[in-house]
């Protein structure tokens, strides 16, 4: 996925968007489908708006330039959605690291283990507050509907990551456990029920 096609999907919502909107969107922790540095976005929709995918809805006396997604852009979104086949690659630098933990003493493991924990803990807080009030602040529409749904996955992923960071500090902790025990609840049928 290109960047252009994360900047297109945002400005999809029907909302008139700043860079610094997407940039502040792209950076949130609980929004997990992106991330692009400011100067990344800025020049992507320099060069969206002059290929003809954006359009510029306002600029007022400070230079503050809000966008939004024309027909042409409406096209290529659904161009991308169709026809593109999805990147499942993954760039994740605290995935990484869990992978990587061998190489530490226990001590300092446990540090590493205990901040992801932190942070997929204030996420799954985060989540849990948007979800309660959701109802309160976002239209019932197809797109809040859509995100809504995303939302929810979210908050499951967040749930699921903290349960397995729990397991995977008593794996490395008690080196006599089975790791597949542990992990168990992990455990993929063979077969799939008909």
């Amino acid at each position: 996925m290109a960047l252009r096609h994360a900047i297109l999907s945002a400005l999809s919502r029907g909302v008139p968007r700043t860079g610094y909107d997407l940039n502040t969107s792209f950076a949130d922790d609980v929004d997990r489908a992106w991330h692009a540095s400011p100067s990344q976005v800025y020049s992507e929709l320099t060069k969206m708006e002059s290929s003809g995918l954006i359009d510029i809805s306002e600029r007022n006396e400070r230079g503050r330039t809000s966008y939004v997604i024309n027909e042409n852009g409406i096209e290529e979104l659904r161009r991308w959605l169709l026809h593109d086949e999805p990147d499942h690659g993954i760039r994740d630098d605290a995935m990484m690291r869990l992978v990587t933990l061998w190489v530490l003493d226990d001590t300092n493991a446990g540090y590493l283990i205990d901040a992801e924990i932190s942070f997929q803990r204030r996420r799954q807080l985060s989540l849990k507050h948007m979800l309660d009030s959701w109802d309160e602040v976002r239209e019932d529409t197809r797109v809040w509907r859509n995100r809504h749904a995303m939302h929810w996955l979210w908050l499951h992923q967040t749930q699921e990551m903290l349960t397995w960071l729990e397991g995977f500090r008593r794996v490395l902790e008690n080196p006599e456990l089975s790791v597949r025990d542990v992990f168990a609840q992990y455990d993929v049928p063979s077969e799939t029920a008909s």
